[in-house]
C-alpha cells in the first residue's frame, strides 16, 4: 500500500490588488527587487548563473488574486513577506496593500492507490525544446500519450522539491487529455497545454508542474 507523506504549504495573498495572469512577471519583479539577495525568490545564484530544481516559491494569480505559494525553504521568507510587505509596486505605480492573507497548509503528497481528479487553472509548458521537434511528428492519440508520459515524468521534479522519492513510479497511472495553447513567453511563440486529468498520486492545490511553474504555468486545482 503507497502511503503519502504530509507536507507543510504557505499561501499568501493580496486580495485588494487585483492582476492578470500577464502581470505574473511584473509581481515576481517587485519582490526580486524587494528581496535581491533572496535567491529563492528570484532563482538566480550570486554569480548570475541560474538556480535549477524545484523552485520552492511559487508566484501566481488566483482569481485575479496575486498569489505567492510557498514550500520547503520558502516557507520561512513567505511568512517575513507577509508581515513586512505593505505596498506593490508595479510598473512603477505604488498600490497599496489594504487587505492580505496568509494559509498554513497541511497537505498530503505523493502516491496513492485511489485516483483523483485534477485541471490545470493556468497554461502547463510540458515541452523542451529537444521533445518539440518529436512531438510535432506524432499523431493525435501519439501525443497524448506522450504528454501523459511528461506529466508522469514532471512528478519526479515535483517530488525533489518535498525530498519525497516515489516508490514505483511506473505504477503511477495517469489518464487525461489536453488541448494545445500557444503563448507568447518572452517574445517567442510557445506551445501549452490545458486539460483535465486523473492519476494516482496526490497534489496539493496550486503546485505548478513543468516548466517555468515559478512564473504561474502549470498551476493544478483538484476537482472537487
Amino acid at each position: 500500500m503507497n502511503s503519502p507523506i504530509t507536507v507543510k504549504i504557505v499561501q499568501v495573498q493580496f486580495p485588494n490588488n487585483p492582476m492578470n495572469n500577464f502581470d505574473i512577471p511584473k509581481l515576481r519583479g517587485f519582490f526580486a527587487t524587494r528581496y535581491p539577495k533572496c535567491t529563492l525568490i528570484h532563482n538566480h545564484l550570486s554569480d548570475g548563473r541560474f538556480k535549477y530544481g524545484y523552485p520552492s516559491i511559487q508566484f501566481k494569480v488566483i482569481e485575479r488574486i496575486p498569489t505567492l505559494i510557498g514550500l520547503s525553504e520558502g516557507f520561512h521568507i513567505l511568512k517575513e513577506v507577509f508581515q513586512n510587505v505593505n505596498e506593490l509596486i508595479i510598473e512603477g505605480e505604488n498600490k497599496r496593500v489594504w487587505e492580505k492573507t496568509i494559509q498554513v497548509r497541511m497537505d498530503e503528497f505523493g502516491q496513492t492507490d485511489a485516483f483523483y481528479d485534477y485541471r490545470f487553472i493556468s497554461p502547463w509548458m510540458a515541452l523542451k525544446e529537444e521533445n518539440f521537434a518529436t512531438f510535432k511528428t506524432l499523431d493525435k492519440i501519439q501525443k497524448q500519450q506522450f504528454l501523459r508520459h511528461l506529466l508522469r515524468e514532471n512528478l519526479k521534479t515535483v517530488s525533489k522539491g518535498f525530498h519525497y522519492n516515489i516508490p514505483e513510479i511506473n505504477d503511477v497511472k495517469v489518464e487525461g487529455y489536453f488541448k494545445s495553447r500557444p503563448m507568447n513567453f518572452k517574445s517567442v511563440r510557445m506551445t501549452c497545454f490545458t486539460g483535465e486529468f486523473t492519476m494516482n498520486f496526490l497534489l496539493p492545490d496550486y503546485l505548478g508542474i513543468g516548466k517555468q511553474v515559478a512564473r504561474g504555468f502549470g498551476t493544478v486545482q483538484r476537482s472537487k
